[in-house]
């Protein structure tokens, strides 16, 4: 409840505000390969700030049929706030759609034992990254996906060995492709959870209303006014990014 209270008042504050300002930052492109030898790319930013030795992180996982560019004035937020922010292209999108053949496969006809390889492609990305930095700092860090990539973000809550301090997901779903979250949902602990929703996406608030029955720990929703869902919420309300990342700034203290 105190999580809704602070979240409701930061969107009537932010209605008001202004945007932020684009933050000078470091960009590093990556290059994963995975166990069956399939590449994921991925962009680590972090503030260029002399003298910091650290930044705490947020991973950003897209949506279906979309690619880690189209999170609009969300990585300037976070990266204004003192955040490192991974991007990383799922498996079929974006730079990740080659093996190590150099052969190309879309998202389009990938199959469903594909799809169930997100997670671990996203924790190999993330494992690899870590491994090549000192600057980021994996105690700390928040997931933000958007459907599939929300999907995507329960399972590697649960796989993976450090946990995320909160999970934020945009237009979430029950099942996409092979990935169903309920259960993966109801096996975490102590890991708070925004739901972000449109205005007129029925099909999520009722997910939003199934999904709670299942959710251990803090699950908030949150209705954009925007007509749209995934990642448009943020392209058509730009309150969506500054409450994401004021939601982020509780939990990363």
């Amino acid at each position: 409840m105190r999580k809704l209270i602070i979240i409701l008042t930061l969107f009537v504050t932010f209605l008001n505000s202004v945007n932020a300002e684009t933050v000078k930052s470091v960009s590093k492109d990556y290059k994963v390969l995975t166990k069956d030898n399939f590449t994921i790319s991925a962009t680590l930013k972090y503030p260029k700030v002399n003298n910091k030795k650290e930044f705490k992180t947020v991973v950003l996982l897209h949506s279906l049929g979309y690619t880690s560019q189209w999170w609009g004035t969300l990585p300037d937020e976070l990266l204004a706030k003192g955040y490192a922010v991974v991007f990383i292209d799922l498996r079929g999108h974006g730079n990740s759609v080659y093996n190590s053949q150099l052969v190309r496969t879309s998202w389009t006809s990938l199959k469903d034992k594909a799809y169930a390889k997100y997670p671990d492609d996203v924790i190999s990305a993330i494992e690899y990254i870590k491994s090549e930095n000192k600057r980021i700092f994996f105690k700390d860090w928040a997931i933000v996906g958007s459907d599939i990539g929300g999907s995507t973000a329960i399972y590697v809550a649960n796989k993976i060995q450090y946990k995320p301090k909160t999970i934020v997901l945009l237009s979430p779903l029950v099942k996409i492709k092979s990935l169903y979250i309920p259960v993966k949902l109801a096996e975490l602990n102590n890991i708070d959870i925004l739901s972000i929703v449109g205005a007129t996406d029925f099909k999520a608030k009722q997910t939003n209303e199934y999904l709670k029955k299942f959710a251990q720990s803090t699950y908030v929703e949150y209705e954009s006014t925007a007509n749209s869902n995934c990642m448009l919420l943020i392209k058509n309300d730009e309150a969506v990014s500054k409450i994401i990342t004021e939601w982020v700034a509780e939990y990363l203290k």
